[in-house]
């Protein structure tokens, strides 16, 4: 289930005679087969807080969380409470300037040229499902913002 809108970003833009359509501002909830959930909390216009992005992973056993560009990650398990939340600062040094997406595009291309340098020796990273399966998931968001309803990925694979 998703909700969101088109609130700030891109409004006063023209391309072919069209406005863009980029969503900036969405809650985006995934649920998944075996009862996990996750929550995106999308706001492409947070440049006056902390952090632009704060993605979390809720679970029965616990909550993990990670702040972008502050690079901290939490994760916590529900049987430790409070006090047993570790918080670790994620940091990559081959990232020397953090450009697009903090350093991630950069590690991407990085990971990409591996990938292809290796002729099949080595998987990739990330699979070409994995990647479909990303890209569905926005489609699902997407479109439960549109028709105002849960989304399933399974109807986003089968259109």
């Amino acid at each position: 289930m998703a909700s969101g809108a088109i609130d700030v970003n891109h409004k006063d833009e023209v391309y072919d005679g069209k406005v863009p359509d980029i969503i900036d501002n969405a809650y985006v909830i995934v649920e998944f087969d075996n009862g996990c959930r996750g929550m995106l909390d999308l706001c492409m216009f947070a440049e006056g807080s902390k952090n632009e992005q704060e993605i979390s992973v809720v679970g029965d056993t616990g909550k993990g969380e990670a702040f972008v560009p502050e690079g901290v990650v939490r994760v916590g398990k529900r049987a430790g409470g409070r006090d047993g939340v570790v918080t670790v600062k994620a940091e990559d040094e081959r990232i020397k300037y953090q450009g697009l997406h903090h350093g991630s595009s950069y590690l991407e291309h990085l990971n990409f040229l591996s990938a292809i340098r290796a002729q099949g020796a080595c998987s990739p990273a990330i699979s070409l499902d994995d990647g479909l399966l990303s890209v569905a998931i926005g489609v699902a968001g997407q479109l439960s913002i549109e028709k105002g309803r849960f989304v399933t990925i399974e109807e986003v694979l089968s259109s």
